[in-house]
Order: structure tokens, then sequence, then C-alpha cells
């Protein structure tokens, strides 16, 4: 009968030991995309103050979903203007956050007059929906992004000014 209790303790005791080696695998992985999408958001940053008169060509919304099926704008040769730069810079760096971010989507917000941007980006986290450590952890999506608490989407916003 000891034997039978202590087998029971030591299962018990691998289970938890199992149940926080996986909560600390989804954590690590919740943070390394928030990381990245801080890394890109100030990507998109530095670029919009690299180049401010050609902010207002960088602004971008789309519905989360809609986002899959953008083709990337490519701008090259004497024959792109400065708006069509922008616009494939942009286009350019949007693709870049759909391969580096799970379901990565962006959406910026540019205000040219008073030189701010606001540069959200959203990504699918299967986590934010059976852990409690997803439901806390991202920010509030914008209603443009067309998104409902349980499709299991995180985002990330940063504000600018140059």
């Amino acid at each position: 009968m000891e034997v039978l209790v202590s087998l029971l303790l030591v299962g018990l005791a691998a289970a938890a030991w199992l149940q926080a080696q996986a909560d600390a695998v989804r954590q690590t992985r919740l943070s390394a995309n928030q990381t990245l999408a801080l890394m890109l958001a100030v990507d998109m940053a530095e670029r919009l103050r690299a180049s401010p008169a050609m902010a207002p060509g960088m602004g971008f919304s789309a519905p989360f979903a809609a986002q899959a099926s953008l083709r990337t704008i490519s701008c090259e040769g004497a024959g792109c203007d400065a708006q069509a730069w922008a616009a494939a810079d942009a286009s350019q760096w949007r693709q870049l956050v759909r391969d580096a971010l799970p379901q990565g989507s962006t959406q910026v917000q540019v205000d040219a007059a008073s030189g701010q941007a606001r540069i959200t980006l959203a990504w699918r986290d299967p986590a934010a929906l059976d852990s409690a450590f997803g439901s806390g952890s991202g920010q509030r999506c914008p209603a443009e992004l067309a998104l409902a608490a349980q499709d299991g989407v995180l985002c990330y916003t940063l504000e600018v000014a140059w």
C-alpha cells in the first residue's frame, strides 16, 4: 500500500512538472513573438523617420484575414516616384511581418501633419486561447483589423513621432 501511495505522489509530481514545462515553453514563444513584434515596429518607425515626406504613402489598413492574400509591391528602376517607392517599401515591410510572425498582419496609421504614426502588429497565437499567459499579454487590437476576442490574435502597438 505504501508503494502505491508513493507511486501516486511521484506521478502527481511528474504531471505538475510537465505542466510547468509546457507553460514555460508557451510563455517563451509568446515572449519571443512580442520581442519580434517590437523590433519590426521599431523598423517601421525608423523607415518613417528616415523619409518623413513619404510617410503618408506608408499608411495601411486591412482586415486581419484579408492580409494573407496581399501581394508585395515592387518598385525598381528609374520609373518610380517617391510615393510609389514609399508604397513598395511599406509593402515589403508588411511581407517581412507576415513571414516573421505567425499569420503576422499590420496596420499603420500616419498623421503627416503632426508627424505621428501608430504602428500595430497582430499575429495569431493559439496560447492566447488556452492559457492565461496569452490573454493578458497582448494589447487591444484596433477595430479595423476585424478581430473577435476568440480569434486568438495578439496585437502590439507602437506610437512614434518624428
